[in-house]
């Protein structure tokens, strides 16, 4: 029996992704404010007997009307275990425990069929026998020991820059600069490109070390062995090791570790030129995005830096006095990233990058999905989402959408030229599931190498720049963010809602249910991102995606203000283990979805029996557990409430909740009616 650790109820945070409680409210039954669940004994029992008592103790000592979320979720909790080494489990893993992605994978590579070239199938299934097959013959050691070699010798820091960078573009190094492209927070009609901080050193967290210099010595470790693989002896290696983590330790001092970057962090940053981003990193003679992009200067104007104070810290670090620094910390990083490629050609590279226990197929599979992620997605879609799901998903859409307007329409605490300006936003919302799949190209079938090796190299290319594609062109409003096969779901600024196929399966979705049950389930997420196009954030974008507060009128903007600061005081009332509190303002555009969507659904339903398999199947999407230090650090980096929060909380204000279950004063689940918060 694996080993157990102390349970506690969780959200599944990353499945969907960015009137006070009074103070008498501790005399009453607190099962329904706090999160936390009993530990599981770890203990043999018996299975027959213990479905007799989980069944009993849900009926007798946990009732609807104290704990919803853990009457309806009990039996799975107390049965659940977290695998030793693990920080929670979800009840919604695949039934026999396999990847579908993989499976998929591995289904193509058993394939004989001659594919298409340029195909994605015939891609997956030529790369996977690559990654299965892979062996070095000398080739990969001969360039990367090449490489490595260009990084010691690099005489000064702007030529060692430009080998890192040439690392980075064209052999799969990682980077500690993360530049993304993703949709501009300002204008959601065109992609932007953000530059965020550093936030780990050769694996070690930015804030741990900030924290505790001592959290620097795997970092130093690590160097130190791969200085090792390049011949040095071990005290030689250990003092190089020793020397570059001060890099780490000054990048540290001058990171903001308890920056939240948020939506209201995010709308603070202003784009910055590309030439100010030059005169930021001005130890480096060129272009800084282009080094590590290739030619983000000729796709657009400027760029989002996320912590100017860092980087110009990274820049006073970037002088000849630290090279040799840089050179043990680029050279530690390239090898870390391609030393898996060598591990036969040296003792060191080998113990970091041991033979795995699993199934080699498996690992092949696994090895493959990233770098086929946009392929495999379109394969995944054209498998799974059906004319069926097709249909139900649009109709759910529909219905929802005819809701909001219900709800909008009778929100007469705004002024009605604001509700006509949100319903014109609400109709204007778009639905993406798939998005268009691409024309194959015969041109694409060169990706493959003379290896598993050159492929990942080719494949590295390929997707920077399809990335690079991206920055500075409109925004394709029908094209998905996510691929197909994450379980997922979101709202963009301009103004549409991604819902991935992987979410529209089972448990989200079941054909085999009722409409209430999928309602509470998909429904409930469909809803949601709907939502936000209404919460506290996103309400201050118009119905053409722009970033406009004043589109909706002053006075009408200071009742909103004022309901999001109620809702942020109920939320702050709820606590997980008694005793940690929910960061009501963080998670305030997140709660107004969960709260908006639930208002949405449940004004489609009025049949009381209808409405408990909605209230149900809600409360069973949100069950998980984790251990307690990761949910508590999850209340200060998630965004979203805890999931037994994201239950209770939403419910305890819903009307036709209360009515259904006949909530009275001294509930668990009871709230005053004037202390309840409603979106709408």
């Amino acid at each position: 029996m694996q080993k157990h650790k102390k349970l506690l109820a969780l959200i599944l945070a990353a499945m969907l992704t960015a009137s006070a409680v009074s103070c008498s409210a501790a005399s009453k039954k607190e099962s329904s404010k706090d999160s936390s669940t009993s530990s599981v004994d770890g203990g043999e029992k018996d299975d027959s007997a213990e479905d007799d008592k989980a069944e009993e103790k849900n009926k007798g000592d946990i009732r609807p009307q104290d704990d919803f979320y853990g009457y309806v979720n009990y039996k799975t909790l107390t049965e659940a275990e977290i695998p030793y080494g693990s920080d929670a489990v979800t009840p919604f893993e695949p039934a026999d425990g396999k990847d579908p992605v993989e499976e998929l994978i591995k289904e193509i590579a058993a394939d004989n069929t001659k594919f298409e070239a340029g195909s994605n199938e015939q891609l997956v299934h030529d790369i996977y026998h690559q990654a299965l097959d892979y062996k070095d013959d000398g080739t990969a050691e001969k360039e990367i020991m090449g490489n490595c070699d260009r990084i010691l010798a690099a005489e000064n820091i702007n030529d060692l820059f430009d080998i890192w960078g040439d690392l980075v573009l064209n052999y799969g190094s990682q980077s500690m600069f993360s530049f993304e492209v993703m949709h501009d927070y300002y204008d959601g009609t065109r992609y932007a490109l953000y530059l965020y901080p550093v936030m780990a050193f050769l694996g070690t967290p930015i804030k741990d070390i900030a924290e505790d210099s001592a959290k620097c010595d795997s970092a130093n470790d690590f160097a130190r062995d791969m200085m090792r693989v390049m011949g040095d002896d071990y005290d030689t290696a250990d003092e190089k090791g020793r020397q570059m983590v001060y890099l780490g330790l000054d990048i540290a001092k001058h990171t903001d570790v308890d920056m939240k970057f948020d939506m209201d962090r995010i709308l603070d940053l202003k784009e910055t030129s590309f030439d100010e981003l030059d005169s930021i990193m001005s130890n480096y003679d060129g272009s800084f995005a282009d080094l590590f992009l290739g030619s983000a200067t000729k796709k657009g104007d400027g760029i989002y830096i996320a912590d100017k104070e860092q980087l110009a810290a990274i820049n006073d670090l970037m002088t000849e006095e630290h090279l040799e620094q840089w050179k043990t910390y680029i050279l530690s990083s390239y090898l870390g990233s391609v030393g898996s490629y060598i591990r036969e050609s040296n003792d060191i590279l080998s113990d970091y990058n041991p033979e795995s226990k699993e199934v080699k197929e498996d690992l092949a599979a696994a090895s493959i999905a990233p770098l086929l992620s946009s392929q495999i997605s379109e394969i995944y879609a054209q498998k799974y989402y059906t004319p069926e799901i097709d249909k139900a998903i649009h109709s759910i859409f529909d219905e929802i959408i005819g809701s909001y307007r219900e709800l909008i329409e009778g929100a007469d605490w705004l002024s009605a030229d604001t509700r006509k300006a949100l319903r014109k936003k609400l109709d204007g919302i778009l639905l993406i599931t798939t998005g268009e799949y691409h024309e194959t190209d015969p041109k694409d079938a060169k990706l493959v190498g003379r290896d598993y090796y050159e492929t990942t190299k080719n494949m590295v290319r390929y997707m920077n720049n399809k990335k690079m594609e991206l920055f500075g062109s409109p925004m394709d409003r029908e094209k998905p963010l996510m691929t197909a096969d994450t379980v997922n779901a979101q709202y963009l600024p301009c103004n549409s809602i991604n819902i991935t196929v992987a979410i529209m399966q089972p448990p989200f979705f079941d054909p085999n249910m009722s409409d209430a049950e999928n309602l509470g389930a998909l429904g409930s997420v469909v809803a949601h991102e709907i939502g936000h196009a209404f919460d506290s954030n996103c309400i201050k974008y118009n119905s053409d995606g722009i970033l406009d507060p004043e589109w909706i009128n002053e006075a009408d903007r200071k009742v909103l203000e004022e309901r999001a600061d109620a809702l942020s005081d109920y939320y702050s009332n709820y606590t997980i283990m008694e005793v940690f509190h929910v960061d009501g303002k963080s998670t305030n555009g997140e709660n107004y979805a969960d709260l908006s969507a639930m208002e949405c659904i449940t004004n489609i339903i009025d049949d009381p029996e209808e409405l408990k398999k909605l209230f149900r199947r809600y409360a069973e999407i949100w069950c998980g557990l984790e251990v307690d230090s990761s949910a508590v650090e999850r209340l200060t980096t998630d965004e979203h409430s805890p999931g037994k929060v994201r239950v209770n909380a939403v419910l305890a204000s819903n009307s036709k909740f209360n009515e259904v279950y006949d909530i009275k004063e001294g509930d668990g689940m009871y709230v005053a009616p004037e202390e309840r918060v409603s979106r709408w």
